[in-house]
């Protein structure tokens, strides 16, 4: 007889996504799932204007997630400005942060 240790990473419903047999593997796994729930958040507003639905924006959220390397070189190129303007409307808009949307709520805790 043989134990078997694993694993399983699963979303904030519950759902399985993944098994690994190292700790480690699964807790880096975790953190992307996360920044993925996270990235959604940031998405939600563009949701309506194109048309998708929460299975496409949680993709486009995983991919960013699991790209963060590129990601974040990508976003280093953009220089801070001080007043937040909207591209849609040009008005200034406050956008909640990530601490912001966690502190209310809207964000699944680590597993």
């Amino acid at each position: 007889m043989s134990i078997r240790l694993e694993y399983i990473v699963c979303n904030k419903n519950g759902d399985e996504l993944n098994r690994f047999t190292i700790k480690a593997e699964a807790e880096a796994y975790d953190s992307v799932i996360c920044a993925a729930e996270d990235i959604s958040l940031l998405l939600e507003p563009l949701q309506e204007k194109l048309k998708l639905n929460d299975d496409q924006v949680y993709a486009i959220s995983e991919h960013l997630a699991f790209q963060s390397d590129e990601v974040k070189l990508a976003l280093k190129q953009i220089k801070k400005i001080k007043p937040s303007v909207s591209p849609a409307n040009n008005k200034k808009t406050v956008e909640p942060t990530i601490e912001e949307n966690k502190k209310q709520g809207k964000t699944a805790s680590k597993k």
